[in-house]
């Protein structure tokens, strides 16, 4: 059984601010962003993953918000290396809370031995006046750079200060840094690999700006190599400790020494990153540039430099990263040991690189996993080999096989905003993150999807469906040509999405003729007993009378019911406790639905918001959430309960009986696989893999 009492991340990073939302000018009464929370959140897209690309491979670094009050400092216990990044403006130097909070958690991380990091950053010149334990830290300066640039800086500066924590400890106890390490770590080198005939001027302009603008180190060339030393091995010796920045000339891939350097990074795993600056045209472009980072550099940029760094860095961040958090998994049984692992996605080099080493029945590389296309190849590659990544791995034989545990379940998404983000030291992208991660992986291991969403710009659905045809797990010959009717069909067999009347009513005829060819919508009708007339259920009904909202109630429940029909397990996280269009919360309804079918049901409640009521209840708390007195607040509620309680088809509303049934269920009703103790790691874990590799491994038993 997993130790998931004792899962604590390698690294998590905690964004501090004192928040300051600012005004929406199209409604004074609601806020939008402000410059702080934006530079919060470009942290988020850069360590952990940018949500607007559900497709991206991202980082998958924790990062957590702390805008409200200073965290605890009992939160640095959470993972083995937490960072402090202090957002100091001139607000928070004279707040005296965030002084003394500041002032705790700097105590603790100087207790701490060099595990955790405290990095103020300066918004103000007078950021320094902050209180004395966070002011004898060097500060990260970005109040006299333009506000543009800030996010750029900061996300750069803490790149390369995470990868010399993190390589620091490779370098002496595997996965920590040492006890006594009071001095700053080792900086990262770069390895400039350039043809001297037409890559040289590029390769000494990185040099300088390396040397002039940054902490990070360079190897140029064999005048960085000292006298009466191996040429070959003192190459091979600095591309294995560094990141290697391919400058891509016209002349690069004709260079014998050039793709040597290549190939030797490739072998060994190595961090690299293409830099295409291809003028005219290559003779024969080098194969083995790709499954690489890479950027364009075209002279007209003059900021190509500091884009370069900054990918380099990412990388072996990424590198770093990938080894310690897999070491991490395995302890705790998250993942199965054996495994070998890959800081890369594999490619053809990759098995050619193993040739004469031990065979190995399974390969890990870092999530998420590749395409399908991809891994066809593969196969045929070394068809004896299984690829896998960490999340997906959960429940996998290491032995080999590349088994669909799931295929053909079908399983319902009960996922929605949670009010409670911002106290849990989250934000939206963490719970859209949540979303997408839960249903990348069940897509991988082939499980069928339910969710009812809706169509908005940009949504879950769209997202869905990106991520339905891209992990599709079934092979198929014909899988790298196909049809617009093929990927439908794809669609329309992977994910179901459930949509209630008058919803659709909404949606434009061109949205519609949009998704009609993936054919994977359900548009369920209002119930029979309502006796609505064509002439009404063709009308935009919104819930504005209490009508109209019972309309809406008994529809979402009809919806609600169909959905509770076709699927065979239900995944519940966040949701709204008020603000629903219905006339109970709609994460309730739906779990109640599934415990009568006895469908096995995952409680995720780490995120807050209606599962946490739910949580509550099953454990044999009444919340005062699910009270007619608490649900009569809501604006409209009371006249809309009066109402319904007045109809002869009246259904009735009855908070205490479905607490009482919440409660009688308990932890053992959920049905979902899991046993009592890992049940409530699901209550509580803020932590994406954990959340997932639950219910891979519930829906795998059950």
């Amino acid at each position: 059984m997993a130790k998931l009492d004792s899962y604590r991340p390698t690294l998590t990073i905690r964004v501090l601010w004192l928040a300051d939302p600012v005004p929406d000018p199209a409604d004074p009464s609601k806020t939008l962003p402000g410059p702080l929370d934006r530079l919060a959140e470009s942290l988020y897209s850069v360590f952990n993953r940018t949500t607007e690309n559900p497709l991206d491979r991202g980082m998958g670094i924790p990062v957590f918000f702390h805008s409200k009050r200073p965290p605890e400092r009992s939160l640095l216990k959470q993972s083995r290396h937490t960072i402090l990044v202090a957002l100091v403006d001139d607000r928070m130097v004279i707040d005296s809370t965030w002084n003394k909070g500041l002032t705790v958690l700097g105590k603790a991380v100087s207790k701490a031995g060099g595990r955790h990091r405290l990095y103020p950053v300066s918004l103000s010149p007078n950021a320094f006046n902050i209180g004395p334990t966070v002011a004898v830290t060097n500060f990260i300066r970005l109040h006299k750079l333009p506000t543009a640039e800030h996010a750029a800086r900061l996300s750069s500066t803490l790149t390369h200060e995470l990868c010399r924590l993190l390589l620091a400890g490779e370098r002496s106890e595997p996965g920590a840094v040492p006890a006594h390490t009071r001095l700053s770590p080792a900086p990262v080198m770069l390895f400039l690999s350039h043809a001297k005939a037409d890559g040289e001027e590029l390769a000494e302009a990185l040099r300088d700006h390396i040397e002039t603008t940054s902490a990070v180190q360079s190897f140029f060339d064999t005048n960085d190599i000292a006298p009466g030393f191996d040429f070959r091995k003192e190459l091979e010796g600095n591309i294995e400790r560094s990141v290697l920045v391919v400058l891509q000339t016209d002349r690069y891939a004709s260079r014998t020494w050039c793709r040597r350097e290549v190939l030797w990074a490739k072998r060994k795993g190595c961090p690299l990153v293409v830099v295409n600056a291809v003028q005219d045209r290559e003779e024969r472009g080098f194969p083995y540039l790709g499954n690489a980072p890479s950027l364009r550099v075209d002279g007209t940029d003059l900021g190509w430099c500091a884009r370069v760094v900054g990918l380099a860095l990412r990388e072996m961040l990424r590198h770093s990263w990938f080894r310690a958090n897999l070491a991490d998994l395995e302890r705790v049984g998250l993942v199965p040991p054996g495994m070998e692992p890959s800081p890369n996605p594999p490619e053809i080099l990759t098995l050619l690189a193993r040739q004469g080493k031990a065979p190995v029945a399974c390969l890990v590389y870092p999530d998420p996993p590749l395409g399908a296309e991809e891994r066809v190849l593969l196969s045929q590659a070394a068809p004896g080999m299984t690829f896998t990544t960490p999340i997906s791995s959960a429940g996998q034989n290491p032995q080999g096989g590349e088994a669909l545990p799931l295929k053909e379940l079908q399983v319902g998404l009960s996922i929605s905003n949670s009010p409670d983000l911002a106290d849990m030291g989250l934000g939206p992208s963490h719970l859209q993150d949540a979303m997408l991660e839960l249903a990348r992986y069940l897509l991988v291991q082939g499980a069928r999807l339910a969710y009812g969403g809706d169509l908005r710009p940009g949504g879950f659905t769209e997202q869905l469906l990106e991520l339905v045809w891209a992990y599709d797990s079934q092979k198929r010959e014909d899988e790298l040509i196909v049809s617009p009717a093929l990927r439908a069909d794809l669609a329309s067999q992977r994910l179901a999405n459930y949509v209630a009347w008058p919803i659709h009513l909404n949606y434009s005829k061109a949205i519609l003729a949009q998704h009609h060819l993936q054919g994977v919508f359900k548009f369920i009708d209002p119930p029979e007993d309502l006796k609505l007339s064509e002439a009404q259920q063709a009308e935009k009904v919104p819930p504005d009378t209490p009508e109209h909202r019972y309309w809406w109630f008994r529809s979402l429940t009809a919806m609600r019911e169909q959905m509770a029909n076709d699927i065979d397990a239900r995944v519940v996280l966040g949701g709204q406790i008020r603000g629903y269009a219905g006339g109970i919360p709609g994460l309730v309804e739906e779990v109640l639905l599934a415990l009568r079918r006895s469908q096995p049901v995952f409680l995720l409640g780490g995120m807050g918001g209606c599962t946490r009521v739910i949580i509550d209840a099953i454990e044999g708390r009444r919340p005062r959430e699910l009270t007619v007195e608490y649900q009569r607040e809501i604006v409209g509620y009371s006249e809309f309960l009066d109402y319904s309680r007045q109809r002869p088809d009246a259904v009735g509303i009855d908070y205490e009986a479905m607490v009482d049934e919440l409660r009688q269920a308990g932890v053992a009703g959920l049905n979902n696989g899991l046993s009592d103790a890992e049940n409530r790691e699901l209550f509580e874990t803020p932590h994406v893999p954990v959340m997932v590799c639950l219910v891979l491994k519930g829906l795998g038993v059950c």
